[in-house]
């Protein structure tokens, strides 16, 4: 796979990096009140991710993850249900909304933290985790190598099925006269 190399882009990198994560915090936190909220949260956290694949290399990208996407991703399902069923097992309706205030926080002050923040941390961690994913597999795709690796394959084929990879390389497919 081909690397831009330059110690500027590298630079200006980190920082567009940081700058666009600060901006999707935001867009999170305001979303309860204004537009926005975990889905373009998190998909701007996932773009950040891509720009960051796009300058250092997908492979290097996918080591350089704290966390795998799809773990992330299903972090975020697991947030967002059970903010939603948290008011079920109080006998109230799915989703029902619970705001919780604290008083004399440390350093900020008043604190309100509801349940809709909940459901959205859900929905900007699975939208950044799917994005991130999705892209690393069209890009390693597009670049030649198989779309999982080896370690991935058993978590997304079956183990009846043969990998596309494996048919291709050994056969031509016949083209219909």
């Amino acid at each position: 796979m081909k690397k831009l190399d330059s110690f500027l882009l590298d630079a200006v990198l980190g920082l567009v990096f940081l700058l666009v994560n600060i901006v999707s915090i935001y867009l999170l936190l305001r979303g309860h009140n204004l537009p926005g909220g975990g889905f373009i949260g998190g998909l701007m956290t996932g773009m950040s991710f891509i720009l960051l694949g796009l300058v250092r290399g997908w492979k290097d990208l996918q080591t350089e993850i704290p966390v795998e996407p799809l773990r992330t991703a299903t972090i975020g399902v697991t947030i967002a249900l059970f903010s939603g069923l948290l008011p079920v097992f109080r006998g109230d309706p799915f989703l029902t909304q619970y705001n919780f205030h604290a008083t004399e926080v440390p350093l900020i002050g008043e604190l309100h933290i509801g349940t809709p923040l909940l459901f959205d941390i859900g929905v900007f961690l699975l939208v950044c985790g799917m994005t991130v994913k999705l892209i690393i597999v069209l890009a390693r795709s597009t670049s030649g190598l198989p779309p999982f690796s080896k370690e991935e394959t058993h978590l997304y084929a079956s183990v009846l099925e043969d990998p596309i990879e494996d048919a291709v390389k050994g056969k031509e497919t016949p083209h219909a006269d």
